[in-house]
C-alpha cells in the first residue's frame, strides 16, 4: 500500500505549522518540519555560510546568529538565494532519509517547498491561505517586528503565493483555530481513504 507523503506549504505566519501537527496526529503520520533541519544545515555548512556572509553574522559564542543573517537575507533575494543553494542539499537529503526510515505517512510542514526537491518526494501538496492582515499581525506579534519588516518578509516569499495553485488542497484558515482542527478531521480521513485506492490528483477547497 503506498504511503502519503504530502507536503505543506504557505506564506509565514498563515497557520500551517498549526494544521501540519493537527494533520499529522490524525493521520498518525511523521511529521517532518523542514524549518528545524533548516537550522540544522546552519551548524552543518557554518564554514561555507561564513565564508558567503562574513563572520558578521556569527555571535559572542562563534555560532551563526539567526537573526544577523536574517536580517541580510530578507533583504536581498540574491543573498537569499546563495544561502538556500548552500543549505538545500543538506536539508534535501535529510527529508528524504527520514521519509525512508518509516513505513507510515509522513507529513512535511516546508514554507518553501516549492523552491526545492522536496516537493517532488510528495505525493500530494496542501497549500495554507491567510489573510495578508492577519499575517501581519501575527508577525508582529510572534516575530516582534514591525510592520514594515513584516512586508519585506512577504514580499521576498512572493512565489510561495504564486506556487498556490500548484496544490492539490488549498485550505483557507480565514476563521479560527476550531475550523483548522475540523479541517484537518476531514482530511484524516480523506488521506486515510486516498491510501487505499488510486485516486486521481484533483483540487480541495477547504
Amino acid at each position: 500500500m503506498e504511503k502519503n507523503i504530502i507536503g505543506i506549504y504557505g506564506l509565514i505566519c498563515s497557520g500551517k505549522s498549526s494544521f501540519s501537527k493537527m494533520l499529522a496526529k490524525e493521520m498518525n503520520a511523521l511529521y517532518i518540519d523542514v524549518d528545524l533541519i533548516g537550522h540544522e544545515a546552519l551548524i552543518n555548512n557554518k564554514e561555507n555560510i561564513v565564508k558567503e556572509f562574513s563572520s558578521d553574522i556569527l555571535d559572542e559564542n562563534n555560532n551563526i546568529d539567526r537573526k544577523k543573517l536574517g536580517a541580510i537575507v530578507f533583504n536581498n533575494f540574491k543573498k537569499l538565494k546563495r544561502l538556500e543553494e548552500i543549505n538545500y542539499p543538506y536539508i534535501e537529503n535529510k527529508v528524504k532519509e527520514l521519509i525512508d526510515s518509516t513505513d507510515k505517512d509522513v507529513v512535511i510542514e516546508a514554507a518553501l517547498i516549492m523552491r526545492s526537491k522536496i516537493r517532488f518526494m510528495c505525493n500530494s501538496l496542501i497549500y495554507v491561505n491567510a489573510k495578508t492582515s492577519d499575517i501581519i499581525k501575527r508577525m508582529k506579534k510572534t516575530r516582534n517586528i514591525s510592520e514594515l519588516d513584516a512586508r519585506k518578509r512577504l514580499k521576498m516569499q512572493r512565489d510561495v503565493k504564486n506556487n498556490k495553485l500548484n496544490a492539490d488542497i488549498l485550505i483557507y484558515n480565514m476563521k479560527d483555530y476550531s475550523h483548522l482542527i475540523i479541517i484537518s478531521k476531514k482530511l484524516g480521513r480523506y488521506y486515510g481513504v486516498k491510501s487505499k485506492s488510486k485516486h486521481r490528483r484533483k483540487k480541495l477547497f477547504y
